[in-house]
């Protein structure tokens, strides 16, 4: 059985992030080697070295924070917008992100997708626009990767604060962020590539925004280092548990006990699941958890893997009949981080899938922006992504009859893609 999870992390590093818990680090030491890493594409080198067309940042742009929300949460107390500005958000993203902006007195208003690139068409973004309108927040979703250009410069023009969410976006060292954006957020938190089990990090391109954010986190408190010791070592149990022999043998003993195999896992791997969302944010990352950071960013090759990954959603791909089969499948850059399906039925889906070897899951942690009163418009495509979509559980070098199940069983004969 294929497990619906995949934790991109190895039992060194798994190792190194437990041994680091045990021992004294100064925070904003480490801070400091994070932001110059991922400014400098991971290799310690200067951009200039390391190559003039890769998207890399100079390390004085950058800002270490313990979640993408954290950032966020920072990013629009720094701008210090009025209260009851709308927030023009792409109609598809996780809640929490949307809590925050209305916990700043601000109102989100959803734009609905395009499904094949899951970005709102660029017309779609001033049309959404009023003159109460100071912001945007943009996600690039399921591992798309689709330039900003057109929106950028609509934000430029109208003064709005252009906040690029590019969580499940990374790939590696040539990929920042649009430089158009006024900030990028990438996140590394437990299920997102090159995972550091959380943490993030902000490229913050206007150096007055920047300056107010690091102001606003250094009266944060720090992570306290036994908070990331049981992180490491849930996940790290967790790891073990979604082994493909392991998740064969606890489907397999769940399935006996009349349990549902799958729903409490789904539950546990939410960075912040149960607790209260803007106490839990606001704290600056801690040691332990920038040193396991700097050493992904540092030892891990993520262009690499993530091309094996894209690769075998590409060969799934090959094998349906319309490739708008799958989400994104028209972006410029997929990833495929996920591989998400569009189905007429689901659960129906989901179970096929499951007797033929593959635990596939639903985007529970993904949700559909609802429209503040009086701006109600139709998000179809959002809509339809939130309550039709299965993710397919695809694992780098996937022997070719596995794929050619799993093709048979998201794509019978006469099945129709969604919007």
């Amino acid at each position: 059985m294929y497990p619906p999870k995949n934790f991109d992390i190895g039992w060194p590093d798994l190792a190194y992030g437990m041994a680091a818990c045990g021992r004294d680090g100064d925070a904003e030491r480490w801070a400091a080697t994070v932001e110059r890493r991922f400014g400098d594409g991971g290799t310690g080198r200067s951009a200039r070295a390391a190559g003039e067309g890769a998207h890399r940042c100079p390390a004085t742009r950058c800002l270490a924070t313990l979640s993408v929300r954290s950032a966020l949460d920072l990013a629009l107390r720094a701008a210090a917008l009025p209260r009851g500005s709308e927030v023009l958000m792409s109609a598809v993203t996780i809640p929490d992100m949307w809590r925050i902006v209305t916990e700043h007195g601000l109102v989100p208003v959803p734009v609905d997708l395009d499904a094949s690139t899951l970005l709102p068409a660029a017309g779609q973004w001033e049309a959404a626009a009023t003159p109460r309108t100071k912001a945007v927040v943009v996600a690039h979703l399921l591992g798309t990767q689709t330039p900003l250009g057109p929106l950028a410069g609509l934000a430029a023009r109208r003064g709005w604060l252009l906040i690029e969410d590019c969580a499940q976006a990374y790939s590696g060292p040539d990929f920042r962020g649009d430089p158009g954006a006024d900030v990028s957020l990438f996140s590394f938190g437990p299920i997102k590539t090159a995972t550091a089990l959380g943490g993030a990090v902000a490229v913050v391109r206007d150096p007055g925004l920047l300056t107010a954010m690091r102001a606003l986190h250094r009266e944060w408190p720090v992570q306290r280092q036994d908070a990331q010791a049981r992180r490491v070592a849930k996940y790290a149990l967790l790891a073990l548990l979604t082994t493909r022999p392991v998740y064969t043998g606890v489907v397999a003993a769940a399935g006996a006990l009349g349990r549902d195999r799958t729903s409490g896992l789904q539950d546990t791997v939410g960075a912040f699941a149960g607790t209260d969302l803007m106490s839990a944010i606001r704290h600056r990352p801690g040691a332990a958890l920038l040193a396991l950071l700097d050493r992904r960013l540092r030892t891990t090759d993520t262009a690499r893997a993530v091309e094996r990954r894209a690769a075998t959603a590409r060969r799934l791909v090959a094998r349906l009949p319309d490739p708008s089969l799958v989400y994104g499948a028209g972006a410029p850059v997929h990833t495929y981080w996920l591989c998400a399906v569009p189905t007429p039925d689901p659960t129906a889906t989901t179970a096929r899938l499951r007797s033929a070897g593959f635990d596939a899951a639903r985007p529970t942690s993904l949700g559909a922006v609802p429209a503040p009163p009086g701006r109600q418009r139709g998000a179809r495509t959002a809509a339809h992504l939130v309550r039709q979509a299965v993710c397919l559980p695809l694992r780098p070098g996937m022997p070719e009859r596995a794929l050619d199940r799993m093709a048979a069983v998201i794509a019978p004969e006469g099945w129709e893609p969604g919007p």
